[in-house]
């Protein structure tokens, strides 16, 4: 009974040394992804993330058309006095769902602006997309005061 005895608690005493190993194992592996995580924060750059705030399609006297032929854009800008420089994207669906997108920029020459986004590719002919749904355009608009901005408007069907 003593060497059964003796075996039993030799057998205990072996898994609590195996558990505080694991154990120990498991709390120097946790601070070494702790501490790992603190050391890997990316170096600033010394560039400010860029604020972009909403303005309303009005507010730049935005004006989107389906061309009468079904295969262009008309977008018209009509209040262009503070604005430096404009980009956009615009986005649409084609025949079976498939999504389809334009993106560009505009020069600001005049007191406003026109521009045909064809909706299809052009090289020397162009193949226009069938069956548009769906057209939304996001333009970002940079003011002489150098603040960025982000209007959004959908052509309404």
């Amino acid at each position: 009974i003593n060497k059964r005895m003796n075996k039993i608690l030799k057998d205990k005493k072996i898994l609590v040394g195996i558990a505080v190993v694991v154990l120990a194992v498991i709390i120097a592996g946790g601070f070494f992804v702790l501490s790992a995580n603190k050391n890997n924060k990316p170096a600033s750059s010394g560039i400010e993330e860029e604020q972009v705030l909403a303005l309303s399609p009005e507010e730049i006297g935005l004006s989107l058309t389906l061309g009468e032929d079904g295969q262009r854009v008309i977008m018209e800008i009509s209040k262009v006095e503070d604005i430096k420089s404009l980009e956009y994207q615009l986005s649409y669906n084609s025949k079976d769902d498939i999504p389809r997108g334009v993106i560009g920029t505009v020069d600001i020459k005049g007191s406003s602006i026109k521009k045909e986004i064809v909706l299809g590719t052009c090289s020397d002919v162009c193949h226009y997309d069938e069956e548009i749904s769906n057209i939304k355009i996001i333009i970002k608009v940079i003011k002489t005061d150098g603040k960025a901005y982000q209007v959004e408007k959908t052509l309404e069907e």
